[in-house]
């Protein structure tokens, strides 16, 4: 018996059946409650908890179904903002996009099917502390890495405000994770075994002591002799005449005229695809606007549609440019499933509205693409949903002197979607210990310091210019040189260790 072990006479009744399957379901439910707009960090603990204590004395098959349970309740609560975009900007019908909403979160629920049914068959539940967490981060880096990718709600982003972030410059969120589900973890076993409290408590010490101790060191600085004014345009473009050609003209001056007085200022940023027209195509604006930069020394920076001709047909890409005083182009990596490409194109093309919008045939840029330069300095740029990559944005701003990402929120509408994407914006900016500049069309328009802190925005649905100052930093996190692979190959250590010593257990015995 281990101090991991839950003893069935001390235990908290575990509810067995259809009632346990029913309680998994509403503990995914709250997990979603730990993040932004709402924020209550604390109930992902109790969530985590709950899901530990219905996994408990279940056959992996039991297991692996409260999994996907948990799962589905979790991101049927947390992305529920995906309804928003399938039925009110894709043109699906209701009960089409309800269908197609299940379908999305179930599949990703299979993900927490599967983490479960591990924990189960592989017997780490003796070893809960190290090893339900260790198996619940490497799950983490597979929402990376699958398919295209889909890293939304990992548990660390709860804790962007909490005290636990101050280990985010040295682990990443992948490491804040960990930390986090430990906790809940060690908190349950010290109330499921009194007589183990005090020992079962000394992690938790451990760790919130620990980011006690963290939250008074600064990896970075700022110099203040390194300072660029900015303007950040939000033009409040309604989705449904973003492409219309009719409104083409509107856009393009409503983000004339919104930058008419902005000549003074250093850098100004307009949201991705801004112009609603490519790149080759849009000269007559762009030539103008640039000799304007040039002459009052403003470098403009904006997201833009372009496209180039490749050895058989022409290549797409969702691409930022900068202009005046400054220069480069950058062409997104990270591609969003049926918005920015159609996987299995030729099967599906034409099915349905929603596989048909605008501009979703789009090609990824490459991978080694260089920063872009404003004013001397160097940005490293993400467009939307990239930003949400922990290792892209720290392989392209680990050396940039400031971060700069672009997105079109007006996808998610008035959901929890946009507050949960400048939740992970945050962390990014928190864990490389640099300025982040948001721009948007809708909003959450924002100006993020080094610190990870928010210190300006603009509301969402309104047309307007916010102005700031961003800081150069000196120095650089832990976080910034190792990324997450040190925890991700402690946890797979973790894993593997654990496995095989319950294995050979299994097999010494009668």
């Amino acid at each position: 018996m281990s101090l991991y072990d839950t003893p069935p006479e001390t235990r908290i009744a575990i509810t067995s059946g259809t009632k346990g399957h029913v309680i998994s379901l509403l503990a995914g439910c709250l997990f979603a409650l730990g993040f932004a707009p709402l924020s209550f960090w604390p109930i992902t603990l109790v969530s985590v908890a709950l899901f530990i204590m219905m996994l408990n004395d279940q056959t992996p098959r039991s297991a692996a179904i409260r999994g996907w349970l948990y799962g589905l309740g979790l991101y049927g609560v947390g992305v529920s903002w995906v309804f928003v975009s399938i039925h009110y900007h894709g043109h699906t019908p209701a009960p089409l996009a309800i269908i197609m909403t299940f379908i999305f979160t179930g599949g990703l629920a299979l993900l927490f099917g599967m983490q479960a049914w591990l924990y189960q068959k592989l017997g780490l539940q003796r070893f809960g502390i190290l090893t339900f967490a260790s198996l619940w981060i490497l799950f983490e880096w597979v929402k990376i890495e699958l398919l295209s990718g889909f890293p939304w709600l990992f548990m660390g982003y709860a804790f962007i405000d909490a005290p636990l972030r101050a280990f985010a410059p040295i682990v990443g969120v992948l490491g804040l994770s960990w930390l986090a589900i430990a906790s809940s973890h060690t908190a349950l076993i010290g109330i499921q075994q009194p007589t183990k409290r005090i020992i079962a408590i000394l992690p938790l010490i451990l760790i919130w002591g620990g980011a006690h101790f963290l939250s008074d060191i600064e990896w970075t600085k700022v110099s203040l002799k390194n300072s660029l004014s900015v303007s950040l345009v939000q033009g409040n473009i309604p989705q449904g005449k973003k492409w219309d050609p009719l409104e083409r003209d509107n856009i393009i001056n409503t983000y004339l005229t919104l930058t008419e007085t902005e000549w003074e200022q250093d850098v100004v940023l307009w949201p991705e695809a801004a112009y609603p027209i490519f790149y080759n195509e849009a000269q007559e604006v762009i030539a103008p606007l640039d000799l304007k930069g040039r002459t009052t020394n403003t470098a403009v920076i904006s997201g833009i549609p372009s496209w180039e001709t490749g050895e058989k047909d022409y290549r797409y890409y969702n691409s930022i440019f900068v202009i005046g005083d400054g220069k480069g182009m950058y062409h997104k990596q990270k591609l969003v499933p049926f918005g920015e490409f159609i996987p299995f194109e030729d099967i599906i093309r034409g099915t349905m509205p929603f596989f048909d919008l605008p501009l979703s045939s789009f090609s990824k840029g490459q991978y080694n693409q260089p920063n872009l330069q404003a004013k001397g300095f160097s940005f490293a740029p993400f467009i939307c949903y990239e930003v949400i990559y922990p290792e892209l944005v720290r392989r392209l701003g680990k050396d940039a002197d400031f971060l700069l990402t672009v997105s079109n929120d007006a996808w998610f509408g008035n959901s929890w979607g946009p507050d949960q994407h400048l939740e992970m914006v945050r962390m990014r900016a928190l864990e490389l210990g640099k300025y982040m500049l948001r721009g948007t069309n809708t909003g959450i328009t924002a100006i993020i310091n080094h610190q990870g802190d928010t210190i300006a925005t603009i509301p969402q649905f309104e047309e307007g210019v916010l102005r700031g100052e961003i800081l150069q930093t000196k120095g650089s996190t832990p976080y910034s040189h190792a990324g997450y692979w040190p925890v991700l190959g402690g946890s797979a250590f973790i894993i593997v260790i654990f496995a095989l010593r319950t294995w050979r257990q299994r097999k010494t015995q009668p």
